[in-house]
């Protein structure tokens, strides 16, 4: 059963939406299904012309289901939002926060178990004429568990103008969530690191990673999240340290079925259970060149 909950009424809707401490005045209705449940929320009160704000999708599965990554792995589909905002308005690509592996019916994907934030950050106009300011949204995403679930919602925040040349007042408790969601987001890596990507046969390739300072860390549950299809999710990784210092690591991996057949990068992000040296995160955003003369176009 799907249900869509909504603000009581359009004229009390709009009688909160006056009051700039309200906090209805910044969650969407919502979306409710027999395996989640997601919501558009925002932790503020008001619009501060020309500052940009933070817009979250919150997705919370029921047990036993997940929701996607922005690489899924070659089963599952990304969550998405495809924005309607006043001229003036714009909404920046999605924040996503560090992914986990997760089983889809005995296939490893790239997701989240449980409750998730994807933020958005969304830019405003220096001048807003209107005292109201309707942020509308469709999202999409896949839950799966035993079984697989595609859904969408339409959402909408209707937030007001702040025209007190002070700023309006935040909701702390989102002001909390948001920034919980932005500490887990992945890192780049640092500038010392060097990568190399190399074909072995047909369906498979190695990653090298260059990391000063890593001798002594076990390698053995390291991981790469791919940003596309290049990497088969389903079939074993293995990581071995390949030079006499300890500080490169090899990375054996198995190309996608759905690999596209003339990429120039490998992109995503690489994790280790021990934390990387020089990082304060499990996980960092890797690039790699792809090697020429691709065997298997």
């Amino acid at each position: 059963m799907i249900v869509l909950r909504t603000p009581q009424t359009l004229a009390a809707g709009f009688a909160f939406l006056l009051n700039l401490g309200t906090v209805a005045s910044s969650e969407s209705g919502l979306f409710e299904s027999d395996q989640l449940t997601v919501q558009l929320i925002t932790d503020v009160t008001a619009i501060n012309p020309g500052d940009p704000f933070l817009v979250g999708l919150l997705l919370k599965p029921k047990e036993g289901y997940h929701t996607y990554w922005k690489g899924p792995g070659i089963v599952g589909v990304a969550t998405d939002l495809k924005w309607q905002l006043p001229i003036g308005f714009s909404a920046g690509d999605i924040i996503w926060p560090a992914p986990e592996r997760v089983d889809m019916v005995g296939i490893n994907a790239h997701g989240y178990n449980g409750e998730i934030c994807l933020l958005v950050e969304i830019d405003t106009p220096e001048k807003i004429e209107s005292e109201l300011v309707r942020l509308s949204a469709k999202a999409t995403w896949m839950c799966c568990g035993i079984t697989c679930h595609p859904g969408f919602a339409d959402l909408e925040l209707i937030l007001p103008v702040n025209s007190s040349g002070t700023p309006a007042h935040r909701i702390e408790e989102r002001r909390l969530l948001f920034q919980k969601t932005l500490d887990t987001v992945p890192p780049k890596s640092p500038d010392n690191w060097t990568t190399s990507a190399e074909l072995v046969t047909r369906d498979t390739f190695e990653l090298k990673v260059m990391v000063p300072n890593l001798k002594g860390k076990n390698v053995d549950n390291i991981y790469f999240f791919c940003y596309d299809l290049q990497v088969n999710s389903d079939i074993l990784q293995k990581a071995t340290l390949t030079n006499l210092n300890g500080s490169q690591i090899s990375l054996s991996l198995a190309r996608s079925d759905f690999a596209p057949d003339s990429p120039e990068t490998l992109e995503g992000v690489i994790y280790h259970p021990a934390g990387w040296p020089g990082l304060n995160s499990n996980y960092a955003e890797i690039s790699f060149d792809w090697p020429a003369g691709d065997i298997r176009k």
